[in-house]
C-alpha cells in the first residue's frame, strides 16, 4: 500500500487501496467454496444422473435471476432518466473517468429515478450491471455544483467490481452468492464481503480524493441529501464507541454481509489517517473534532470481522 498519492509519479492502482485483510478473507471463502465444487465432482464422476439434473437447476437459477434484473433494467428504462453524454453529463463524465482509473472495462449504466428506499444500490449478475442513483442525491450535487459525494458513491461501487473480477471468474462469485445464504458454511465467505465492501470505500475515496466528499457521501447514504447536514462527526463516534463494546454488535456484525455504516466511516477515516495525513489532520480542525476521542475509536474500531 502507498504511503502518500504522487500524482506526479504514480500511476493509479486500486490494489494499493484495497483492505489490507482482503487476501487472508479470500482464502477463507475459498475454504466455504471447496464443499460445493467437490460436491459437484462427487456427482459428476459416480452420480452423473443426478449431477445433469444440478447443473440443470443451477442453470435455472441462473436464467431466472437474469431475467428478473433484465425485467428491473427494462423497468429502469420505462420509468427513470439514464445517464449519458446528453443527460447530466458530469455524472457521465465522472463515471468514465473513474472506469478509466480504476481500469474497468465492463459496461456500467446509471438510471436516476425520482423515488426510492435507498439513496443508491447497484445491481449486478454476469454482464449486467447498473447503478440506481436517488434524484434526490443528484439534485444535492446539482445545486452545490460538487460532485465529490457522489464520485466517492460511484467509485466505492465500480471499485468494489474491480476487486471482485481481479480475483476470480463470475461463476466462483455467483457461487459464493449462493453459498452465503447456508449456514455455517457463509461464516467463511461473509468477512471477505465486508472487507470487498471495505475496500471499495478506500478505492472511492483514493479515487475522488476527498475525505470530506467521501463522508458526505457516506452521510447522504445513511440518512439522506437533507438530513445528513444534520448528522455529526460525534455521532458516528459515539455511535461506534456504543458498537464496540456490545455483544450483540459482534454478533451482528459476524452474521452480516455488509459492514455497518459506523464501521464504514471509522475505516474511511482511519485509511485518510495513513494514506492523506493532511487531509485526516485539516478535517478534524474544520469539524472541531476531539481527536483523542477520536483515535480512542479508531484504536478499538471493527475492522472487517
Amino acid at each position: 500500500m502507498v504511503s502518500s498519492v504522487d500524482a506526479g509519479a504514480y500511476e493509479f492502482n486500486p490494489k494499493d487501496y484495497v483492505h489490507r485483510g482482503i487476501n487472508t478473507r479470500f482464502f477463507m471463502a475459498i475454504i466455504g467454496v471447496l464443499p460445493a465444487f467437490l460436491t459437484l465432482g462427487y456427482f459428476a464422476f459416480y452420480v452423473p444422473q443426478a449431477f445433469v439434473i444440478l447443473v440443470l437447476y443451477i442453470f435455472f437459477v441462473v436464467a431466472v435471476v437474469w431475467f428478473l434484473l433484465e425485467l428491473m433494467r427494462a423497468v429502469l428504462i420505462g420509468n427513470s432518466v439514464r445517464v449519458g453524454p446528453g443527460n447530466f453529463p458530469e455524472i457521465n463524465n465522472i463515471l468514465e473517468e473513474i472506469k478509466r482509473k480504476i481500469r474497468y472495462s465492463k459496461d456500467i449504466e446509471i438510471y436516476i429515478v425520482e423515488n426510492g428506499s435507498v439513496n443508491m444500490f447497484l445491481c449486478r449478475f454476469f454482464r449486467t450491471k447498473f447503478i440506481v442513483i436517488n434524484s434526490a442525491f443528484v439534485e444535492s450535487c446539482e445545486t452545490s455544483k460538487n460532485y465529490k459525494d457522489i464520485e466517492w458513491s460511484i467509485a466505492r461501487f465500480v471499485g468494489y467490481m474491480k476487486v471482485k473480477r481481479d480475483h476470480y471468474f463470475p461463476i466462483i462469485d455467483e457461487l459464493m452468492g449462493a453459498i452465503k445464504k447456508v449456514p455455517l458454511f457463509n461464516l467463511f465467505i461473509l468477512p471477505y464481503e465486508r472487507c470487498i465492501v471495505y475496500s471499495g470505500d478506500q478505492i472511492g475515496l483514493a479515487v475522488c480524493g476527498s475525505l470530506e466528499g467521501s463522508i458526505v457521501g457516506l452521510g447522504k447514504l445513511l440518512i439522506g441529501k437533507t438530513l445528513y447536514t444534520k448528522v455529526t462527526n460525534d455521532t458516528f463516534i459515539n455511535q461506534a464507541n456504543r458498537l464496540n463494546g456490545s455483544v450483540f454488535a459482534k454478533i451482528a456484525r459476524f452474521f452480516s454481509e455488509f459492514p455497518f455504516l459506523t464501521d464504514r466511516y471509522l475505516n474511511l477515516v482511519a485509511f485518510s489517517r495513513e494514506i492523506y495525513r493532511d487531509q485526516y489532520q485539516s478535517y478534524i480542525k474544520s469539524h472541531d473534532i476531539n481527536s483523542d476521542f477520536l483515535l480512542y475509536a479508531l484504536e478499538n474500531r471493527h475492522c472487517s470481522w
